[in-house]
This record gives C-alpha cells, structure tokens and sequence, in this order.
C-alpha cells in the first residue's frame, strides 16, 4: 500500500469553525498544504477540503503542475468505511487550488464513527505526472500552535481540555470580565490555565514559595480583570496549607536523618572501641 504523501489530524473537530490550514508539505517536488473547512465552504451540510500550491504568487511566470491526488478521511473505527476522494487537475497561478465542497457530509462524522475523541484523520495523496516551471527546491519550515474557541477565548490545542474544566465546573469563571480586546482576553486566559495546571496538575512536593506567591499575585490580576475565581483562590490556600505540612515534614525527616546518622557513627565508634578493648 502506498505510503500518504502527508497525513493530517485535526484535534477537537467537531469544535472547530474557522478553516484549518495544514502545514506545509513536500510531494514530487512540489510544496503543497491542505485547507479543511470544518462546518463547510458555502455549504454548512458539508465539510469541505481543498489542495493549495504552496507560494502560488512568487512561483516562475506560467507554471503549472498536472496531478493527480486523493484524500482519505479515515473512519478510525472501520478503516474499510473511510471516505475516498479523488481527482485530476492542472494547477496554475490563476486556479492553484481544488477539491472538494461536499467531502462528507457533517452528521456522518459521528454517526460512521469517523471521529475518534474528536479527532480526524485524512490522509493525502499526491501525484506529479507533468511539471512546467521550475520546481521548489525546499519545504519552508512552518509550524503553528492552532487555537480553538472555548467560552469565547482563543486557547491552544493543548489546553482546550483544561479550559473545558473550567467552564464547565465554573461557569460564573468569565461572566464579566471587562477586557473586550481579543489579545488581552488571550493573555489573561494564558494566566489562568498556568494556574490551573500549576494547582491542579503539580505534584504537591514541586511546588515552592516563591510559586505560590507568584500565583497569588496573578489571581489577584485575574480578580481586578472580572475574573470570578473564588474557587481558585480556595485550590490556592489549600495548596498553600498542603505545602507547609509537607515543609515540615520534610524538616522533620532531615532532622530525624540527622540524627540517625549520628548514631550510626556512635554506633561505629562504639564497635571499634569494643574491638580495641578486646585485642588489648
């Protein structure tokens, strides 16, 4: 079986509305990036994906690239039932993009099973037969942090969970905030989240004072912005409880292993004033 010229997850994808652009990747010497439209391109029956030429506008004057290619969205619990779409084109600098505006249908996604956890899967393939131009000689490194809307904030993939937490157990957490700009809103939910994993998801015994005291002073930021977190602030002063007992204990363990350590050596020259005795 032939190998994808590129694979794309998407994570959260029945969350996403804005459309998806993948990063860049190479295939017969071509550069190329998929555009996936979530809840559809003109159509909202649909989600729809596209193959783009990557950099169309700054290739050699009258290129064009004939291909043949393939999408596969793959059904993650049957992989005989995925979705296959496939097609011939020649791109060039007035159309540098096709695909598909009905690549499947939105209410397939979950009752086939094409979502697992939220995530989907496609898989692409490419097929250069005929080239005009000069081909590209290298893949731009490019790698984006792609940002979902929870609640009305821009978080990363990697905090839509925690965000959902919030939210759900919370929901007074952001009723009236009054920052409106959407990079301050952003930034204060950056706050929020470090804090949120430094209370609820670090081991008790890596927190220190002076993290504690810092997390204060963003809670108090967070308070003054609108923020709604008495519940944090109680997660705080528990932690801080928490972390003193431990900072004693821990005292106590190393004075208590001091002292062990002095009978050992008591102990050791006891022996040896024993043994001296004994040869005498």
């Amino acid at each position: 079986m032939r190998t994808p010229s590129y694979t794309m997850e998407i994570n959260y994808f029945s969350q996403r509305n804005a459309p998806i652009r993948s990063n860049l990747f190479r295939s017969y010497s071509c550069n190329w990036y998929v555009t996936v439209y979530p809840k559809g391109n003109g159509i909202n029956t649909h989600m729809s994906m596209y193959l783009d030429v990557a950099n169309s506008l700054s290739l050699y004057q009258g290129w064009w690239r004939r291909a043949k290619f393939r999408f596969v969205i793959v059904n993650q619990s049957n992989v005989a039932r995925s979705k296959r779409l496939a097609t011939s084109y020649t791109f060039n600098k007035t159309w540098p993009n096709l695909g598909f505006k009905k690549a499947l249908r939105l209410t397939k996604l979950q009752e086939e099973m094409f979502l697992v956890n939220d995530k989907l899967k496609i898989e692409v393939y490419v097929y250069v037969y005929d080239i005009m131009g000069i081909l590209d000689t290298h893949v731009l490194p490019e790698k984006k942090d792609t940002t979902v809307c929870v609640n009305g904030f821009q978080v990363l993939d990697s905090q839509v969970k925690s965000a959902n937490i919030i939210f759900e157990t919370y929901p007074e957490t952001a009723l009236y905030i009054y920052p409106q700009d959407p990079q301050l809103k952003t930034a204060y939910m950056n706050i929020l989240l470090r804090i949120y994993e430094i209370l609820y998801n670090n081991p008790l015994e890596k927190l220190t004072e002076s993290e504690l005291s810092k997390v204060s002073k963003d809670l108090l930021d967070l308070t003054q912005a609108g923020f709604k977190l008495e519940w944090l602030r109680e997660k705080l002063e528990k932690a801080s409880v928490e972390r003193k007992k431990l900072a004693g204990y821990e005292a106590q363990a190393l004075e208590l292993g001091k002292q062990l350590k002095n009978l050992e050596l008591m102990m050791c020259n006891l022996k040896a004033e024993i043994k001296l005795k004994a040869e005498s």
